[in-house]
């Protein structure tokens, strides 16, 4: 596994437990501005994700 790879990997694992928390939280927030912001922020950090793996299939594709 070369560096970019690694480093990728790891920002992957932060924003998959990230997204584990705020799902566990974002349940139990009435409803409101703060837990629309984390519904917000989950989407993001999906989003994060996706772009990683894509960027992860890419090295792939390119070894």
């Amino acid at each position: 596994m070369n560096l970019i790879e690694e480093r990728l990997q790891k920002e992957k694992m932060k924003q998959v437990q990230l997204l584990a928390a705020y799902y566990q939280v974002v349940n139990r927030l009435p409803l409101g501005n703060k837990r629309d912001q984390m519904i917000r922020d989950i989407l993001a950090c999906k989003d994060k994700i996706k772009k990683i793996n894509q960027q992860l299939t890419e090295l792939n594709k390119n070894d």
